[in-house]
């Protein structure tokens, strides 16, 4: 993977937040914040493999999961913030995780935060209808 490659993140229902002014979904920092379940690694999608359409098809496909839309950020981004991503293909070809490990939870949030600006920076990269 080239430090461009995007890594597609799905965006849980409620990791959104509705500006009533402007009526536009802006996503919160939780996208990119790893839950307990996660072990530390934030599960995300080479773009090299899915685009980010087909990432969403993909996800939403298992009946457990839910998406709104796909909002992405590149490797160069995340080794910036002292993050290593990792293509590990598991649990399928295309699977990538970016690592959290080994950080405090403030330096979680931070890192989120400025994976948060950048994904936005980018805009949606797919949203559902």
């Amino acid at each position: 993977m080239e430090k461009e490659t995007l890594l597609h993140r799905q965006v849980h229902p409620s990791f959104v937040q509705l500006d009533k002014i402007s009526v536009q979904v802006f996503i919160t920092s939780q996208v990119f914040k790893p839950t307990p379940k996660d072990d530390s690694k934030l599960s995300v999608y080479n773009s090299e493999e899915f685009t980010a359409k087909e990432s969403f098809a993909h996800f939403i496909s298992e009946p457990k999961n839910s998406s709104i839309g796909v909002v992405s950020v590149n490797i160069e981004e995340c080794n910036f913030e002292g993050l290593n991503v990792v293509e590990d293909n598991q649990p399928f070809h295309g699977h990538c995780h970016i690592d959290f490990e080994n950080l405090s939870s403030k330096q979680i949030e931070k890192k989120a935060k400025k994976l948060k600006l950048a994904a936005t920076n980018r805009g949606w990269q797919y949203k559902s209808e």
